[in-house]
């Protein structure tokens, strides 16, 4: 190999040195304290086995298993909510000409101010209007409307880019056929936005199953366990209530393969190899 070729490999790894010692080794190690029963505050760390996945998965732990249901929960709420969302402002920006640049830019501020000022404001504004973080049955929807708020205007961007890549013809050759302007959305604009809405779908169930920074700030798990998911499981098990490391990390695998496997369903449901069906 030339040094002409390697040139391009020596440009990419500073950056594959960071993505592997602060990803896969990371990940390597904490495979293996999941195996352990690694004590923080004691500092202990001999060898289980499975034991803390079996605890884990035997219902042993209500700590955990409530944690599930409510992550599970959240996906439920955040995910479909912000996919309508982003795909309907997606829409109106495509409509517009003149103040695209404006209308976008308005709606992905929220994307890039840091999470943890989000959640103190709307902390502030959801206490002022009745308070429903107080509120079993509303504290959960109140921090997925957050979220979909949060990070609807990236997704947008994203639709909005594929909507640009549709050709006219196919909405024209849909009106020659008598197709109204919901047929074309459904027989048109839907199937040829499939690729786009894999992606937003995977991106949008990693981050709902791992929601924790706004839960941590505004309700920390509260009321009554209600907000509890499965990243301040992990949190809280490692660094707040036992010092468990090894069944934190055990945890954490969990809640990976979790995320795992409904990306493979939702990919195998929404993706299609071709361009335009």
């Amino acid at each position: 190999m030339t040094s002409r070729s390697l040139k391009p490999y020596l440009y990419v790894l500073p950056a594959l040195a960071v993505i592997c010692l602060f990803g896969f080794v990371a990940m390597g190690i904490s495979l293996w304290v999941s195996l352990t029963k690694y004590d923080l505050v004691a500092g202990s760390h001999g060898y289980v086995g499975l034991a803390n996945y079996r605890e884990a998965l035997s219902g042993a732990d209500s700590f955990f298993r409530v944690a599930f249901l409510n992550t599970f929960y959240y996906v439920v709420l955040a995910v479909p909510a912000t996919w309508i969302v982003s795909l309907l402002l997606a829409l109106m920006a495509h409509k517009v000409k003149r103040a695209q640049a404006a209308f976008k830019t308005i709606y992905f501020l929220p994307t890039i101010t840091p999470m943890v000022i989000v959640s103190l404001v709307w902390f502030q504004l959801l206490g002022v209007y009745g308070n429903p973080l107080g509120s079993v049955r509303w504290a959960m929807p109140a921090i997925a409307l957050l979220g979909v708020w949060q990070a609807c205007g990236y997704f947008m961007v994203i639709f909005l880019a594929a909507l640009s890549d549709i050709p006219q013809d196919f909405y024209d050759a849909a009106s020659i056929d008598g197709a109204n302007a919901w047929q074309q959305f459904c027989h048109v604009t839907i199937p040829l936005l499939r690729n786009a809405t894999a992606f937003v779908l995977v991106m949008l169930i990693i981050g709902a199953f791992q929601v924790f920074t706004q839960i941590y700030i505004m309700t920390n798990g509260g009321p009554a366990g209600s907000t509890d998911v499965l990243a301040a499981a992990v949190f809280k098990e490692a660094f707040e209530a036992t010092g468990r490391a090894g069944y934190a990390c055990a945890m954490a695998w969990l809640m990976f393969l979790c995320v795992a496997v409904f990306v493979v369903i939702q990919m195998r449901l929404t993706r299609s190899g071709r361009i335009y069906d």
